[in-house]
């Protein structure tokens, strides 16, 4: 017996426990962020939104991998290979793949060492012999960095500031001042001179570099796409420029009409070289830089590099990237900057949208995806009778999806296309996208598409046509519960409205809430004022609409029968403190959903964490995220995201996030109660014990002090049922409570604190109340 029991002992030794997931534990669970170690083909590689690129003498390319947060190379060979990154946000320093760059968006090489723009950090990186150190810091969003000799100069874009300073490091020095917003520059061959791309005045800038004069060589000032003499030709969005011998390359367009316009140094004279009107070559246009005959230009919308023939323009070709924001169908699925995502009717399959298409995945395979609709190409569809031709699967246009819903027999999606201020129908069977409502400007093209109430106008691109109705940039959706209406948030009017998708005034618009202009207001329908406006949630009695109320940092409600806005969480300042309410709150929340015990979940961007309102405490706690910015799976404190949007709750269990700058799509395990955010308030003592009412009637300080532990800002002091006139949180260990003692009997008081959150702790018979030296035997608990 007592082998078998020796036996068993060592068994159970190494028997292993299963480990349990706990409450925001945070998981990948479809794609993955970019691959730092991986080696590709320069046409295979994926690159996200790159900004800038240089060569070496020899024709080995640097690039500025800006949404991968890393800085990538091709070999002579054709392979893309990571120099540093490790393709998380972040600012760290060291070893190349363990350092984390901020959206970089400047690189230049110099004799094997690399000089980058950390742009989000606001400092200049340089790479040298494997390890990432930092040359100067304390910058304002740097975009441009040129070496000339032993001088690094560079762009302090946000304070219009040209710089210098040695490539060893040490003092910086301003060469120039007085620019706007420049992005980019390059330097002439005697050093004498930089060309800035200064994209606030519309110009290209001419800096002597040992005056510090800067003078314009081309561009009136004003936007356009006009050429000819310098002085008066136009530019729209200066980004890069690059100097060629006697000509001067630079970069220009809005997305729809990109162009690498050339300057004629001699004669001053301003030609388009290369231009894009179908996004496929140079969409948004930004670095560039020329090797061996060849023009190669960064194309930051479509994050590809295209070369041209510098002879002869007509002769270009895709020369690195593979697809826009790491899209892949399968094997594995790797998505691109996805937005919004849902559940199809019967549960097999998450939809979501992402890089103006709609994907989905079956819960059961995520190995594989299947495109519903749209395409990487940000577009509309015009011609062919434009919203009255149906259009199939990637034939169907879009520009940016933010949101869809799906109808409530499951057949259809109903979808916001953002940037064409519509609302599209797409048929789940058959792929097919259909018009639904909305008129005016399309991609984007005016800032203001304006805001009607009216009918379905369709092929109709003006704006103010009596009796359409007009969005302005909507983005977020939630369908009524009976199925008929679609209720968007229109954030470029600040407001709510509702659109009829069933029936014979379909497509037919209506103002829920707001609308009259941006602001805090809280009222009955277009009395009640809201300021961006994003997400939407519906009760499940169908009664009450949530709406992330993202510029005034607040959880609004409205009473769908009434109109009436209320706050309903969050007050207004910004922050991410988790209370009761709107002692709470939120950093630019964006997007809102509910689980079917009626807790809220929130993505407050501003904080990049997930924030919940649980319905039965009625108040806010963390469901994850550390705060800080950049992708790391773990522990409720730990995990650390990249601008979350989209949210769906899986079977109670699971909710998933849509992670827009991580491409991939998060889980965060919500299976156990949702614990507090702060540990709970503990009172190990206060001073003093006992009390005589008439130590305060000559106007002395009526207070006692708290000790103990886990005091917060707006913490509370009951005295046994009476709230005291003032609580003073000195510190997290004690805090002085002003008694009200006017109100007091004689008798003993429990006292209690408690936190904003609602957590508190009695002390019980903590202090003795007497009048006249009587104490009654009394007892005082708190009531409220």
């Amino acid at each position: 017996m007592k082998k078998i029991y020796s036996l068993l002992t060592v068994v159970l030794v190494f028997v292993p426990f299963a480990v349990q997931a706990a409450f925001g534990d945070t998981t990948t669970y479809l794609s993955k962020p970019f691959e730092v170690h991986k080696a590709r083909l320069a046409k295979d590689a994926l690159f996200d939104f790159p900004t800038d690129i240089d060569v070496t003498d020899d024709g080995i390319f640097v690039i500025a991998d800006t949404y991968n947060h890393a800085i990538r190379k091709i070999t002579k060979k054709g392979k893309v290979k990571t120099i540093a990154g490790n393709g998380s946000y972040g600012d760290k320093s060291g070893a190349r793949f363990k350092a984390e760059f901020a959206y970089p968006q400047g690189v230049d090489i110099d004799n094997g060492v690399v000089y980058v723009a950390d742009t989000g950090n606001h400092r200049i990186s340089k790479i040298k012999d494997g390890q990432v150190t930092t040359l100067v810091q304390n910058l304002n969003a740097p975009e441009g960095v040129r070496v000339f000799g032993d001088i690094l100069y560079f762009l302090d874009t946000g304070n219009g500031l040209l710089k210098k300073v040695s490539i060893n490091g040490g003092k910086v020095t301003t060469v120039a001042s007085g620019l706007s917003g420049p992005k980019k520059l390059t330097i002439t061959v005697d050093g004498a001179y930089a060309y800035v791309a200064n994209v606030g005045t519309y110009q290209v800038k001419k800096v002597n570099l040992a005056s510090g004069q800067v003078t314009t060589l081309a561009g009136s000032g004003s936007a356009g796409e006009k050429n000819g003499a310098c002085a008066t030709a136009t530019f729209r969005n200066l980004y890069g420029v690059h100097l060629d011998g006697n000509y001067l390359y630079v970069s220009d367009g809005n997305g729809s009409s990109d162009f690498v316009r050339r300057i004629d140094l001699t004669a001053c004279q301003v030609e388009t070289f290369a231009s894009d009107e179908s996004m496929v070559s140079i969409n948004y246009p930004n670095g560039l830089t020329t090797y061996n005959g060849g023009l190669y230009v960064v194309a930051t919308g479509i994050s590809i590099v295209e070369k041209y023939n510098l002879d002869d323009a007509a002769v270009n070709s895709k020369f690195a990237g593979k697809d826009r924001f790491n899209v892949r169908d399968a094997k594995p699925v790797l998505i691109g900057n996805p937005k919004y995502l849902q559940l199809s009717k019967d549960k097999k399959w998450i939809i979501f949208s992402e890089n103006n298409r709609i994907r989905k995945v079956k819960r059961t395979n995520l190995k594989d995806s299947e495109l519903i609709a749209g395409s990487v190409v940000d577009n509309y569809n015009t011609n062919k009778d434009g919203d009255n031709t149906p259009r199939v699967g990637a034939d169907a246009r879009f520009s940016d999806v933010t949101s869809f819903a799906v109808s409530k027999d499951g057949k259809k999606l109903y979808v916001v296309d953002r940037n064409n201020n519509r609302i599209k129908e797409v048929d789940l069977k058959t792929r097919t996208m259909t018009y639904l409502t909305g008129a005016g400007g399309i991609n984007a093209a005016s800032n203001s598409n304006g805001s009607a109430d009216g009918i379905a106008c369709s092929n109709e691109y003006e704006t103010g046509k009596k009796n359409c109705a007009y969005f302005n940039r909507p983005q977020g959706s939630v369908l009524a519960k009976d199925g008929k209406i679609l209720y968007v948030t229109d954030t470029g009017n600040h407001s709510i409205r509702a659109v009829i998708v069933k029936g014979d005034n379909k497509g037919k618009v209506t103002t829920l809430a707001g609308g009259t202009g941006a602001g805090f207001v809280n009222g009955v329908g277009t009395a009640a004022k809201f300021q961006d406006p994003i997400g939407l949630a519906r009760s499940y009695s169908g009664k009450v609409l949530y709406v992330a109320d993202r510029g005034n940092h607040v959880i609004r409600k409205i009473n769908i029968k009434t109109g009436q806005v209320t706050t309903y969480a969050g007050n207004g300042n910004v922050g991410n403190t988790d209370a009761i309410l709107t002692a709470a709150t939120f950093s630019y929340p964006e997007w809102i959903t509910r689980d079917s015990s009626g807790n809220l979940y929130v993505s407050d961007v501003g904080s990049q964490q997930i924030r919940m309102i649980d319905h039965n405490a009625q108040v806010t706690k963390l469901v994850a995220g550390s705060g800080d910015r950049g992708y790391q799976n773990g522990q409720r404190f730990t995990t650390r995201l990249n601008n979350p949007k989209g949210l769906l709750v899986l079977n109670k269990k699971k909710l998933l996030v849509a992670e827009l700058f991580n491409d991939t799509l998060r889980a965060i395990d919500i299976t156990a109660p949702a614990p507090y955010t702060e540990l709970a308030p503990y009172i190990s003592s206060s001073t003093p014990q006992s009390v005589e009412k008439n130590w305060f009637t000559n106007g002395a300080f009526a207070g006692i002090q708290v000790k103990g532990k886990n005091f917060r800002n707006g913490a509370t002091v009951w005295i046994g049922p009476y709230q005291a006139v003032h609580t003073y949180v000195e510190s997290e260990i004690s805090l002085v409570a002003e008694l009200p003692y006017t109100k007091m009997q004689p008798g003993f008081y429990t006292v209690r604190v408690e936190n904003s959150d609602g957590q508190y702790y009695d002390k019980i018979r903590a202090l003795r109340f007497a009048i006249n030296g009587n104490s009654a035997g009394d007892y005082w608990p708190p009531q409220k």
